[in-house]
């Protein structure tokens, strides 16, 4: 028997408002705090993670408020509604029974079928994503089969430590201070069945159904039934009544595409050839997506596609991959979150489109759909001229009908608006070229790669364009002691940004490592965009003292912006302040 223990305790303290940050976002305190434990005996592991957060100095309390005008009162009042909110609460619970070709899960389980098109429930930690399904999880294999089978909840991580929203029922002001949810009750069952592992051909099917439901019964009055005495089922587990299920619904809106559709079935196949003569892989994945909700566009066009391919060959000293994807009306499943008020969870998702592009090309799109209605793929081609400097270049490009907020399309491909084709028709160019090269006994490297873009709709109107330079460079000195420096330099002009024109921004940070015990880092940011300070400096201390724990310690500021892992991105406001975060294992 063995117990796994980890504890990652977070405090921040935010100082008052500079030029760009907003007085809601500023001058509040947080400590949050994860205690991960894992119980191991024979075959059986158990696991809690229990979340807490505690949060001081709130915008509403702070001395100033009552200097603010009324319109930034009543905007820190409705904002301060569902962030900053004492909790502490068991964000993941799970019994795994583990025997040779069977493992069974009660609880929280990560699960992805395929490349994600159907069913993708992860972890991202840069962006603070971590989503599981609550439920039952039954994975069996004995070549050349295997099965997977899911049954459960979507679970989410209650807490964004950027912001301090949360997703807890709030007692909201404008609809008279009653109680409100803003999660629902997000059901999801799934198969995969898989044939040929272990052979040239593997083949896979999958079928996964969303429900979304009302995560509490309303009275007469439209009023949440929070009293577990009153409702056990529902407060528990939420109701799937069809009155209750509309109001709920009803409350999303439909701005977010297949935010508000009852139920949502998704089919997929895919075949894979693991090994192609010794010097390659290809992986081809289709999909289908049904939707049945209240809206005009689902009751129209409801039905969807996509394909994704990936194919990559190595005859050394060159090595290629290619990736297509041609998606028709096929949106990612989002997390039933309102919109409104709790904006910062929106980029929670039940599925996952593969970008087949760069970050500097998907972290544009953050907030849009541009995958929805695409056609475009990526090509990459590495060469080795030693065996310790590698060059490489890629080019990509695509066509979306979805990128701008009036275009989409049906699942034939042909575009549904009511502006002209030629307006919401987007054609994209991306290209980056760079380098690799180890020396001193590959103890110190250089990579540096540079790039552009082009994204423009076919009517001639900029939507994006881009010129970029990065790079990640270490230097070992001798002993414990080396140098890293990493950067990060753009050049941009987007659509009703910056009023259409160009701006420059980037980063710079350089870290001294004396190992395996410390890192030192200085970091500054800038930017030219209109209504962000111009300058960003902070500085970092890291100290090891376990092999496996640690405390870093961070005081400056860093400019707002997306920021993306994973294929995800999402938005992370300006800061400035001061964090403190402890990671102990034992």
């Amino acid at each position: 028997m063995s117990l796994d223990v980890t504890e990652t305790s977070i405090g921040v303290q935010h100082f008052d408002a500079r030029e760009g940050e907003q007085p809601q976002d500023t001058g509040w305190g947080s400590w949050l705090n994860r205690l991960d434990a894992a119980l191991h005996w024979s075959h059986w592991t158990v696991g809690l993670r229990l979340d807490s957060a505690v949060y001081w100095r709130r915008p509403i309390d702070n001395p100033d408020y009552a200097s603010l005008s009324p319109g930034t009162q009543a905007q820190i009042q409705l904002d301060n509604e569902s962030r900053y909110t004492n909790s502490i609460y068991p964000a993941k619970l799970w019994a795994t029974y583990s025997f040779p070709d069977v493992e069974v899960t009660a609880g929280d389980a990560y699960v992805q079928f395929g490349r994600g098109l159907t069913l993708s429930m992860r972890k991202i930690d840069e962006l603070g994503i971590d989503t599981t399904l609550r439920g039952a999880k039954i994975h069996m294999e004995k070549d050349p089969f295997a099965l997977t089978a899911v049954a459960g909840f979507g679970n989410p991580s209650r807490v964004d430590e950027a912001t301090g929203r949360s997703l807890f029922p709030i007692h909201d002001l404008v609809e008279g201070d009653r109680a409100l949810p803003l999660f629902g009750s997000d059901r999801v069952f799934g198969v995969e069945v898989q044939a040929g592992r272990g052979l040239p051909i593997t083949l896979s099917s999958r079928v996964v159904h969303f429900s979304r439901c009302a995560p509490y019964a309303y009275d007469a009055g439209g009023n949440i039934v929070a009293d577990f005495g009153q409702s056990p089922s529902a407060v528990t587990f939420g109701t799937c009544d069809a009155t209750d299920t509309a109001r709920w619904l009803g409350q999303l809106g439909s701005t977010t595409p297949g935010l508000s559709d009852h139920d949502i079935t998704m089919i997929g196949e895919s075949i894979e050839a693991p090994d192609l003569w010794g010097h390659g892989k290809i992986y081809v994945e289709v999909a289908g997506q049904e939707r049945e909700g209240t809206s005009l566009l689902t009751r129209r066009h409801g039905e969807g596609n996509a394909l994704y391919a990936a194919m990559s060959f190595d005859v050394r000293p060159v090595a290629a991959t290619l990736e297509i994807k041609s998606n028709r009306n096929f949106y990612v499943v989002p997390a039933a979150v309102d919109p409104q008020r709790a904006g910062e969870f929106a980029i929670v998702a039940y599925s996952f489109l593969p970008p087949a592009e760069t970050f500097n090309m998907i972290d544009t799109e953050g907030a849009g759909n541009f995958n929805a209605c695409v056609d475009g793929g990526r090509l990459r081609v590495d060469g080795n001229v030693t065996p310790s400097f590698m060059v490489y270049a890629q080019g990509i490009y695509a066509e979306s009908k979805s990128e701008q907020t009036s275009g989409a399309c049906d699942a034939l491909g042909r575009t549904v608006s009511s502006s002209p084709a030629a307006s919401v028709h987007d054609v994209v160019w991306d290209g980056v070229a760079g380098f690799e090269w180890y020396y001193n006994d590959n103890l110190s490297h250089a990579f540096v790669w540079a790039g552009a873009r082009d994204d423009a709709t076919e009517d001639g109107n900029v939507a994006y364009r881009e010129q970029h330079v990065e790079y990640s460079l270490a230097e070992y000195f001798g002993g414990p002691w080396s140098l890293e420096v990493q950067g990060r330099h753009r050049r941009r002009r987007e659509a009703n940004q910056n009023l259409e024109d160009w701006w420059i921004e980037g980063e710079n940070y350089v870290a001294l490592k004396f190992a395996p015990k410390w890192v030192f880092t200085q970091g500054f940011e800038y930017t030219t965009l209109a209504g962000q300070a111009p300058l960003y400096f902070n500085g970092a201390v890291l100290y090891k003292f376990t092999s496996s724990s640690n405390v870093r310690v961070s005081v400056g500021q860093q400019r707002g912006a997306f920021r993306c892992a994973s294929g995800v991105c999402r938005y992370f406001p300006p800061f400035e302040g001061a964090r403190t975060e402890l990671t102990w294992r034992f």
